[in-house]
């Protein structure tokens, strides 16, 4: 059975999952690589703000902040 695949950006807050793909540019995934996502990783929605704000997200024990825009390029494989 396939797992659902959503956009960070779309996932409910405390949903967790790995991402599968990033649909960004050099620079973005570079970035974020930098930051500990990358494809293959684990990855947790904490929260984010209605609309535009920033999304939440912890990977490992880190919690990190990804721009709206930014969370709408990474595919992620959510967990059941």
């Amino acid at each position: 059975m396939q797992k659902e695949l959503l956009v960070l950006s779309m996932m409910k807050n405390s949903q967790s999952g790995t991402v599968a793909k990033i649909s960004g540019g050099r620079g973005m995934v570079t970035r974020l690589e930098a930051l500990g996502i990358r494809i293959g990783s684990k990855i947790k929605k904490k929260s984010a703000l209605i609309g535009s704000g920033p999304v939440i997200v912890l990977v490992g024990n880190t919690e990190i902040a990804v721009g709206h825009r930014m969370a709408s390029k990474i595919l992620v494989e959510v967990d059941e």
